[in-house]
């Protein structure tokens, strides 16, 4: 909740603008605020419940593959610094691919057509429908 409440006012000194007339803080301050009413909802539903389930943290970490937490961490790392120089098309289908081969989404010709998909759909929505610019990159699409 302090990071939510944080994030908030990191958003707030942005400036939140309006709903129809949003400035660069509001989409911040949206997240932090809904990030800080979920852990409260956890919070006092812990509280009701008085933790009764709780678990050891060992529990909890035994199923992560730490190899590919870390590099999809990396792959998303790298994704944000070149998107501006490869563009949004070269950029997110190759990314989505990644992401669904990590899913352990097969065979080949679905991650292809869910990644193109997928890749279509952001399209549309973001630079059609809400005319929102995306990069172009290098190759100029």
């Amino acid at each position: 909740m302090i990071f939510a409440f944080a994030v908030c006012m990191g958003g707030l000194c942005l400036g939140f603008g309006t709903f129809h007339n949003p400035k660069p803080g509001f989409m911040p301050f949206l997240s932090g605020f809904f990030l800080g009413l979920l852990a409260l909802i956890d919070l006092i539903s812990g509280l009701l419940r008085q933790w009764k389930t709780e678990k050891e943290d060992k529990e909890i970490w035994s199923g992560i593959n730490w190899g590919k937490l870390i590099l999809t961490f990396a792959v998303l790392f790298a994704y944000a610094i070149s998107l501006s120089r490869i563009g949004f098309i070269l950029g997110t289908t190759p990314l989505l691919i990644f992401l669904f081969i990590i899913m352990k989404l097969r065979p080949w010709w679905v991650l292809l057509l869910t990644s193109g998909v997928t890749m279509g759909l952001f399209y549309l929505v973001f630079r059609i429908v809400l005319s929102i610019p995306l990069p172009l990159g290098f190759a100029g699409f």
